[in-house]
């Protein structure tokens, strides 16, 4: 569950497209710089301890996951090693393929993405012919590049795979 939590599906293309371990540390030591960083999620109904807090911290060659749950608080430290290992087990060249074309429409859309509505007359014209159907294509590209992603790294509650 540390592993699957932890990647966004462009962070999982990332993290495996890097070549050695001192790039992965790299990677890692810029990733928590990031705003977001430390992570933390609950986990939802079905997980084992729904409800409990999950927190991904900084570790000198990987990071420390915790989770916070009425039973008390676990922690255990995995190295990038571990999570590269984790990460590309089952990481076979069609599931790579298909992570990398799903981040790519995903991102690409999400770059065509317009923040006002001024080529339209109103805002609600803005919404009704743009931002409705870009809005939905974003939810079936994120639906199926989080779908790759489960193919790779399996969540805890197991997701039909789709390829």
């Amino acid at each position: 569950m540390a592993v699957h939590g932890f990647f966004a599906p462009a962070e999982l293309l990332e993290f495996v497209d890097l070549t050695d371990a001192s790039a992965r540390t790299a990677w890692a030591v810029r990733h928590f710089r990031l705003p977001t960083a430390p992570r933390r999620i609950r986990r939802v109904e079905g997980e084992p301890d729904a409800g409990a807090s999950t927190r991904w911290t900084p570790d000198p060659a990987g990071f420390t996951y915790e989770v916070q749950a009425p039973s008390g608080t676990r922690a255990g430290r995995l190295s990038w090693t571990e999570v590269h290992v984790q990460a590309t087990e089952r990481l076979t060249p069609v599931r790579y393929g298909a992570l990398r074309q799903a981040v790519e429409v995903e991102q690409a859309h999400a770059a065509a993405y317009t923040t006002c509505p001024l080529p339209y007359r109103t805002a609600e014209a803005w919404n009704e012919l743009f931002y409705r159907s870009w809005s939905r294509r974003s939810a079936a590209l994120s639906l199926r590049s989080t779908a790759a992603l489960n193919a790779i790294v399996p969540a805890a509650v197991a997701h039909p795979s789709l390829f």
